[in-house]
């Protein structure tokens, strides 16, 4: 009969139009993907803070650095990791100033094409090191970047980072709080 025939081609239709269970959608970035970054960093003093007085001038030269970071993929954007770095700086006074921070990170990548837009914080620690002094403070460190997936494997870039380092002394006059604008270049390894 002719309903029958039309049964048929409509379950033809929909069979025709359904999506294979093997097929996969593309994701530029996936859960559980992993990374490990590398960058050169050139970090430069803005300004401090105090209790008193909003922008002091800081007194140390703009620095350079390189870190080592990692990155897993807890959804399809949003992952978690870890990054130390390895900062220095020459002050007014030609001494060195040394600084290895280490921060929590946690970074939402949003992506175009072949482009990620890495967007986030790290939390964490900062080692400090001045002539004879030794200091430990807290760091946060908001940043944002972009980089171009080269390959599978590759994609390099530049994040742009403000430091905010706060040193707490039991004089509270001492008190201030750095903030250090850091531009780097970076390459990460996907896996």
């Amino acid at each position: 009969s002719a309903e029958g025939i039309d049964d048929d081609s409509t379950e033809r239709e929909k069979e025709a139009n359904r999506t294979p269970d093997s097929v996969k959608v593309y994701q530029p970035t996936r859960k559980e993907d992993k990374y490990i970054k590398m960058g050169l960093t050139l970090n430069i003093p803005l300004f401090n803070t105090s209790n008193t007085q909003i922008a002091i001038a800081p007194k140390i030269y703009p620095g350079g650095g390189f870190y080592f970071g990692f990155g897993y993929f807890v959804t399809n954007a949003f992952s978690l990791g870890g990054t130390i770095s390895f900062d220095f700086y020459i002050t007014l006074g030609t001494n060195l100033y040394f600084s290895v921070p280490f921060t929590f990170d946690m970074l939402y990548t949003f992506s175009y094409g072949k482009w990620r837009f890495p967007l986030g914080i790290g939390i964490g620690g900062n080692f400090q090191t001045y002539n004879t002094t030794k200091y430990f403070s807290l760091i946060f460190k908001p940043e944002a970047g972009f980089h171009y997936q080269y390959s599978p494997e590759w994609s390099f870039g530049s994040t742009l980072s403000w430091d905010i380092v706060p040193q707490w002394y039991k004089r509270k006059e001492y008190n201030r709080t750095g903030n250090i604008l850091g531009l780097s270049f970076v390459a990460r390894y996907h896996f």
